[in-house]
């Protein structure tokens, strides 16, 4: 039963892998049609007809803010509508480009079959699977660090196997973060492996923490990542009780003597947390640090322009600007709001600064005289910009500013290439939590020396 449990389980781990794909866009893939024949029109039809929805494209593009008392306003070539242009072009304009919001594989596939089906057509998406090596090599890294300092190794080296099989079918940091603790948490059962109330101290509030505190966090992250989680601990567990049934066969058919060892101390008697288990601990939060930095790190879009066959397109990125951002638009709306009080020999006005104010005169009659007062319209603040965002969120179609809206406030678009990972939902703030159990294990140990037989 144990074995066909285990063998069930590298199953599931091998058939339902997945490769984390680079993208370019939070949210989108970016796909490029370099074609002499097909306009941007037609690429969003062929797009819409094999099932893509929400498709961010310049021909289902409108105006995203409107002035109650002036809707139609001269749009010039500096103006922010015009320049928004570019996100739908490469940078040696080539090439047409689309966004498809992610989640839609199967229908983004069909579609690129019948773009590539066109006489002379190019087409491309930046979504590369690339194998995501860092936190399966940290968790293979500290999992190592384990098995050396056990005293029982054939108690924990199995269960690790699979926490690392889980690794290598779920390659992220927040499945890497829940391996590392689960792996302590196997770390402390080794202890009291074979040992009478095995059981009883196996509900210890530290390794009920270990063992089930991730698959609370990863729930956050992604259901399915629980799942397999949760495979992997019963395997893990299937595994041990493998090992122990095979041992004690192992030993019965060379036993010589009728007499048969046992543990004398009980499970209660045994520490799970001694004074060098803190090397191990402090090793697991130095793990789970590497996997937040190098995941902060990975949101860090890369700079523009590497070299290669793939068409510069415009990107997130964290070098210099070269492309029309939010702050443009939040102008922009500016501009296009107060356009009706202002006068017309203004000219070009001077883009908006924290506090600007549009007053406009009232007249009241007051004790038989008519009295002129300002009454402020609009005011550019921190709630003007709320609500244009809100405005932006309530547009009816895939507008090109919902997308930069995904991206962060404050991101900034030049040209690139390639990708990064897909981003984990709350993945940082995850990686945070994972990094603050073992910290506080620490602190409840030192807290708590004299119960466990620490000196510092």
């Amino acid at each position: 039963m144990t074995a066909a449990l285990c063998a069930v389980a590298l199953g599931a781990f091998a058939v339902f892998r997945i490769v984390p794909v680079s993208r370019l866009w939070k949210g989108y893939r970016v796909l490029y049609v370099i074609s002499d024949s097909l306009t941007d029109a037609q690429v969003h039809a062929v797009l819409a007809r094999n099932g893509c929805r929400d498709v961010v494209a310049r021909s289902n593009q409108g105006i995203p803010i409107v002035s109650r008392y002036s809707p139609v306003q001269m749009q010039g070539a500096d103006s922010y509508i015009t320049k928004r242009n570019v996100f739908f072009r490469d940078e040696s304009n080539t090439a047409l480009l689309c966004y498809v919001p992610e989640g839609q594989d199967r229908a983004l596939s069909r579609a690129i079959d019948e773009l590539q089906s066109v006489p002379g057509a190019v087409v491309g998406t930046d979504g590369t699977a690339s194998f995501p090596w860092t936190s399966p090599i940290v968790y293979a890294a500290f999992a190592l660090v384990c098995i050396v300092f056990a005293r029982q190794r054939l108690a924990i080296a199995p269960a690790l196997l699979f926490l690392l099989a889980f690794m290598l079918s779920r390659p992220q940091f927040t499945t890497g973060a829940a391996a590392c603790l689960a792996s302590y948490g196997f770390f402390m059962l080794q202890k009291i492996w074979g040992r009478h109330g095995f059981l009883k101290g196996a509900g210890s509030p530290l390794v009920v923490i270990c063992l089930f505190a991730p698959a609370v966090l990863l729930f956050v992250s992604s259901p399915l990542n629980v799942l397999f989680y949760v495979v992997a601990l019963v395997a893990g567990g299937a595994a041990l009780v493998l090992v122990a049934l095979l041992k004690t066969v192992y030993d019965e058919k060379r036993k010589r003597h009728p007499f048969a060892p046992v543990l004398i101390r009980g499970a209660r008697f045994i520490p799970l947390v001694e004074r060098r288990d803190v090397k191990v601990i402090a090793l697991l939060v130095f793990a789970t640090a590497v996997m937040l930095l190098v995941s902060l790190a990975g949101t860090m879009v890369q700079s523009p322009v590497s070299e290669g066959i793939v068409p510069a397109v415009p990107a997130p990125v964290a070098g210099s600007a070269r492309l029309p951002d939010l702050d443009d638009f939040l102008a922009w709306s500016w501009q296009t709001v107060t356009f009706p009080y202002r006068r017309l020999s203004d000219g070009n006005a001077q883009p908006p600064v924290d506090g600007d104010t549009v007053v406009m005169p009232e007249y009241a009659e007051e004790n038989g005289v008519i009295t002129e007062r300002g009454k402020t319209v609009f005011v550019y603040n921190g709630a003007f910009r709320s609500s244009v965002y809100d405005s932006v969120r309530r547009l009816p179609y895939p507008a090109l500013e919902k997308m930069l809206l995904r991206q962060g406030k404050d991101a900034r678009y030049s040209y690139a290439r390639g990708g990064r990972s897909t981003g984990e939902r709350f993945g940082p703030a995850l990686l945070v939590v994972f990094m603050l159990i073992p910290a506080g294990i620490i602190g409840y140990v030192v807290l708590v020396r004299r119960h466990y037989g620490i000196g510092f």
